[in-house]
């Protein structure tokens, strides 16, 4: 009975974002680890092209195998929103859904008064004069907000050159992810997912994030929380054996 592990990468990363993840996490499965939308393999998505995360759900159900007979999905981020979405979309049995920091920056917009400290947050993703703005969107002066935000300041200027033009490569679908999440009106309370579920978040993570995990743990009040100690949102690139270890310690 083929049983798969899906792996979905998160914004400005590529499959390689999973390439480390202990066999046990998908033990007893066959990994699948494919590219977004406008990632290598994959041909870049032009500039002015609209791309949303429902493009990517439905190109990534096109890639699982015919022979499933069932499925678990791994999402960080952006990926994590595409993985509910996925879960929802594909007919084989969805076994498990394990998100770490999922983004619904458009849901989190309507709740926003539950969550005082993630406001400025909020208000930064809608009102940058920037960050929603299609003609600077994906371009150096937009990555820059981008990473910083998920980083901390400076971090774009301390890339290598060479990582800033693989980065601006791909800068226009980067962009079109963040307004997808965005944007994206779909209320906390319609991602109620029957099956088992693990939310996960890094303890040094940004305020929204950890907002965001809240309102998904009061949604599906089954799921499993996993705190990740003294990391941030993007423990599984910088410090990816915090992250293993705590998903093989919760298993």
């Amino acid at each position: 009975m083929p049983a798969y592990s899906l792996f979905i990468h998160s914004t400005g990363t590529t499959p390689a974002l999973w390439a480390n993840v202990p066999p046990a996490i998908y033990a007893g499965t066959t990994p699948l680890f494919p590219a977004n939308l406008g990632y290598a393999p994959l041909p870049p998505v032009p500039r002015g092209v609209p791309v949303t995360a429902d493009d990517d759900a439905r190109q990534l159900a096109e890639q699982i195998p015919a022979d499933a007979t069932s499925l678990r999905i791994f999402g960080h981020s952006y990926g994590g929103l595409v993985a509910m979405k996925l879960a929802r979309l594909v007919t084989v049995p969805v076994e498990s859904l394990f998100l770490l920091e999922p983004v619904l920056f458009g849901a989190l917009g309507a709740v926003v008064d539950r969550h005082p400290d993630a406001a400025p947050e909020v208000q930064f993703f809608h009102d940058s004069p920037l960050f929603l703005n299609d003609a600077v969107g994906g371009t150096a002066p937009w990555l820059e907000l981008f990473i910083d935000y998920w980083n901390r300041p400076g971090s774009w200027a301390r890339m290598p050159a060479e990582m800033q033009a693989a980065q601006l490569a791909v800068g226009w679908k980067m962009y079109q992810e963040v307004r997808s999440v965005a944007l994206d009106p779909t209320p906390f309370a319609a991602w109620r997912l029957p099956m088992p579920l693990t939310l996960a978040w890094g303890e040094k993570t940004t305020a929204s994030a950890k907002a965001m995990i809240a309102e998904l743990a009061e949604a599906n009040p089954h799921a499993r929380l996993l705190p990740l100690p003294g990391v941030n949102h993007m423990a599984i690139a910088v410090k990816p054996g915090v992250v293993w270890a705590a998903m093989t310690a919760a298993d």
